[in-house]
């Protein structure tokens, strides 16, 4: 019978800011309830009192020294990236909200034989896919609006 016990936090190799006061995360090595030692990041909050939380704001008091590095905000690109993907469904009624139909697509990709399959094929799309740059230029859909239309079709 394995023994469970407390999650034990091992070290540090970084301390980085968060856009939130008092909120930081860290880079660290940890040993988990189960005895599994790993590198992982670790989200901690002032006014948590769980799990590895109390050992970790203990750690950050005793050395106030370390070096926190800033936050920065993530680029566009970032904030792309981490767009949930659309299942053809989603992306075929959102095209379809703005006027784009199926139709205008296939036209779009003639003489593009890997961009056609792709479109005819996939059961999810990628917000950052070269296929979805591609359709958009070909539409004229700037960045942003594709942006806009990606986060509402994700609730269709």
């Amino acid at each position: 019978m394995t023994t469970i016990s407390a999650p034990v936090l091992n070290s540090v190799s970084t301390v980085t800011a968060t856009n939130d006061p008092g909120v930081f995360i860290l880079r660290c090595n940890i040993t988990d309830m189960e005895g599994s030692t790993y590198d992982t990041d670790y989200c901690t909050h002032p006014d948590d009192r769980f799990g590895l939380n109390p050992t970790i704001r203990k750690w950050l008091a005793d050395n106030p020294l370390f070096p926190v590095q800033p936050y920065v905000p993530p680029t566009v690109e970032e904030m792309r990236a981490l767009l949930r993907t659309l299942s053809r469904r989603q992306l075929l009624l959102a095209l379809n909200s703005i006027g784009i139909t199926e139709a205008q697509i296939d036209d779009a990709l003639v003489g593009d034989v890997e961009g056609l399959i792709e479109w005819k094929n996939a059961s999810i799309f990628e917000r950052l896919h070269p296929l979805i740059s591609e359709l958009s230029g070909h539409f004229g859909l700037p960045p942003e609006q594709v942006d806009s239309l990606w986060l509402w079709a994700r609730n269709l």
